[in-house]
């Protein structure tokens, strides 16, 4: 079989992709190695900042509109904040995954589940992707080769992509826990449009609770050298701290956060990472869509212009990323070093100061910026003025540049 281009990998990142190149006019084929529906570990929410870079309503898929935090310290000390316009949108990825892939066969994008890709080689004239069947037990019959000019990794911080076209391997990565609590007569009053976020639940990262209509998904993770691998007991700790019994715990499962290493490539001739695959996590929050999504709309164009002849590599996307998504995600952080260590300033400041949860509504619904925090003079420099410049010289640190 052939086509122009394979994107490996069916989530937020891979369909997106696939929507803009098919609404190009691209022959392109999206593989996923799990049957459709699937779950995936993620906590599942679509902040506002994310949702305006799509042109079309997610609304058949939200199971929860949040407009709120409650905000806690691992010794109890805890602010509630209500926000007057909505923040983040709450899904289930079985349900977005599908409804995004859809919006791509709209375009025209042709979609394959049960499909593992066994082998990637590339060729002179583009790349041999050998495609196995997938079968529910795990077992392969046949399969078949297929011929493309381009491939685009989405499929993950573990991804095939990645491993069989030489790209490095990420350098620093995070740890996740995650599970569902039932509630099949309804989630608790206090919690229905509020997220729970328990900073300091470890040592370089954070606990969350979101509401899913039925149920909640709670989860644990930070930063591996940080927080080890072990992140059972503190999700059960968040539990009884909410008054919910760790006996309920449904579906735990476990994932790796990747981050991006400063000067990684994520493209070459005829080659693309986005997303999870790329490492485009926000360190800060750990929030993996907005980075999906927002690479998967800038792959597409430079990948256009590569089948089309019109360039003769793909770097052209990395460049675009540096331009206008790395920034960020370094100075995120930066300021994820200073949060995580004294997370205790923070959470004074939200409770005396109206302006700072302003701003943290402004960053989730994408009205300022990470570089806003931390730039001197800044809109947001309320929030972290003092540590502000601690995460400018962090930064400046990973970055290599000498500090302002």
């Amino acid at each position: 079989m052939e086509t122009e281009v394979v994107i490996v990998g069916a989530g937020p990142a891979g369909s997106t992709a696939a929507r803009e190149l098919a609404s190009r006019g691209v022959d392109v084929l999206l593989l996923e190695r799990a049957k459709f529906p699937r779950d995936k570990p993620c906590g599942g929410g679509v902040t506002i900042r994310c949702d305006n870079l799509l042109p079309f309503s997610l609304d058949p898929v939200i199971e929860d509109v949040v407009s709120g935090a409650v905000i806690q310290l691992r010794d109890g000390k805890a602010v509630t904040r209500d926000a007057d316009a909505p923040l983040t949108y709450m899904t289930q990825r079985r349900h977005l995954d599908r409804f995004l892939v859809e919006q791509a066969q709209a375009e025209g994008a042709q979609f394959q589940d049960g499909r593992r890709v066994e082998h990637i080689e590339q060729t002179p004239d583009g790349f041999e992707v050998r495609v196995a069947n997938g079968t529910p037990n795990g077992s392969r019959n046949g399969g078949d080769v297929l011929h493309a000019r381009a491939v685009i990794g989405a499929d993950g911080a573990n991804g095939v992509v990645r491993t069989f076209l030489g790209y490095e391997h990420f350098e620093e990565s995070g740890v996740a826990l995650e599970a569902n609590v039932p509630f099949p007569d309804g989630i608790p009053a206090w919690l229905r449009g509020r997220v729970v976020l328990r900073l300091g639940a470890m040592r370089g990262g954070y606990g969350w609770i979101f509401p899913k209509g039925d149920h909640v998904n709670v989860g644990v993770g930070g930063w591996k050298a940080a927080a080890g691998a072990d992140l059972r007991p503190e999700l059960e700790s968040l539990c009884r701290g909410f008054d919910m019994d760790p006996g309920d715990l449904e579906s735990i499962r476990g994932h790796h956060l990747p981050m991006l290493r400063h000067g990684a490539d994520i493209a070459a001739r005829g080659s693309a990472l986005i997303g999870d695959a790329a490492g485009l996590l926000d360190p800060l929050s750990g929030e993996g869509i907005y980075g999906a999504i927002a690479s998967g709309i800038a792959v597409a164009p430079v990948t256009e212009d590569y089948v089309r002849g019109r360039v003769d590599t793909m770097t052209g996307y990395q460049r675009v990323l540096e331009r206008e998504l790395l920034p960020e995600l370094e100075v995120s952080h930066g300021l994820m070093e200073v949060f995580y260590l004294w997370p205790t300033p923070f959470v004074r400041w939200l409770q005396h100061s109206k302006r700072v949860w302003t701003h943290c509504t402004r960053l989730e619904r994408g009205e300022e910026t990470y570089l806003d925090v931390v730039a001197a003079g800044g809109p947001a420099r309320h929030i972290v003025h003092p540590l502000g410049r601690l995460a400018q010289a962090i930064t400046s640190r990973r970055l290599g540049r000498p500090k302002a």
